[in-house]
């Protein structure tokens, strides 16, 4: 996302014997026969070339089983229901995301994931970095997956099929409450400021001006199963905030006051805009 050289080892060997010495016969012209065979000969040599050049093309067709493009993937059995996103680039780097609920009935086990994926793509298999979050736990490890135009298999061998990106199906995982996903909600922002809390306290108090159009972007740790307390208040009645997740889950869009239970650890991205116009904030931050 190698082939073999081979060499040839040619072993002569000389043997004598003790007879009386013949003087060789002068060289003969070859018979039809053999002409033919020789003609057979340099043809086979001249079109082992092209055979390599067929061979080197296949494999690099095969080198790459996806187009470069956005594929979306869905699963629903007895086990579990969710969807997968990737994206593969020109050079067969892969990353995505994936939401998927499990409902083991037999076991009374019901769970959910989300997981945040970059690999690279050989074949029809590709090798990750996978970070789960599961139960307020985050979990990153390497896997294997084989992934084709028509099917997605993972290292579990849950199994997911191809379908439209706009099915809905897939964005009811992904699309947050305003109608977009994070990766276009989080396009374009100023770099992150971290939220710090004073020695001893959970909570803290933001505060900025900004102009028509720009935002504020915080970072803020927290771990998974704390309760976060936002609240915004603005002198022109038109600062709001956004909460994504730490998988890129959309929490909260154009809020003003949450009361939340965080679902995964890690960093979540706080976001601050206005409405209208221009605007000057103070946001209030407590985690319990």
């Amino acid at each position: 996302m190698t082939g073999k050289q081979f060499g040839w080892l040619g072993i002569l060997f000389l043997l004598g014997c003790s007879g009386p010495s013949v003087e060789p016969s002068a060289p003969q012209p070859p018979t039809s026969e053999a002409a033919n065979e020789m003609t057979a000969d340099a043809t086979t040599a001249e079109s082992t070339p092209s055979a390599n050049v067929s061979s080197e093309a296949s494999m690099a067709s095969a080198a790459t089983s996806l187009e470069p493009d956005q594929y979306c993937y869905f699963g629903d059995n007895d086990l579990i229901t969710g969807a997968v996103r990737l994206t593969v680039d020109e050079s067969g780097q892969v990353d995505g995301d994936s939401v998927v609920s499990i409902h083991n009935e037999e076991a009374g086990y019901y769970s959910s994931y989300a997981q945040n994926f970059a690999g690279e793509l050989l074949g029809d298999r590709v090798s990750l970095t996978v970070s789960t979050w599961i139960e307020y736990d985050l979990q990153a490890v390497d896997e294997t997956w084989q992934v084709t135009a028509e099917t997605l298999t993972m290292s579990s061998g849950d199994s997911f099929f191809a379908t439209e990106c706009d099915d809905p199906a897939v964005t009811q995982y992904f699309i947050g409450p305003g109608g977009v996903d994070s990766a276009t909600l989080l396009a374009d922002l100023p770099p992150a400021q971290r939220v710090e809390f004073a020695p001893g306290t959970s909570q803290t108090t933001l505060e900025n001006s900004l102009v028509r159009g720009d935002r504020d972007v915080y970072l803020l740790g927290a771990q998974g199963g704390q309760t976060i307390v936002l609240d915004i208040y603005s002198l022109e009645d038109n600062a709001v905030f956004d909460l994504v997740s730490p998988s890129g889950m959309i929490m909260v869009q154009e809020a003003t006051s949450e009361v939340l239970l965080l679902p995964q650890t890690g960093d979540y991205q706080l976001i601050v805009g206005g409405t209208r116009g221009n605007t000057t904030y103070t946001l209030e931050v407590a985690i319990e």
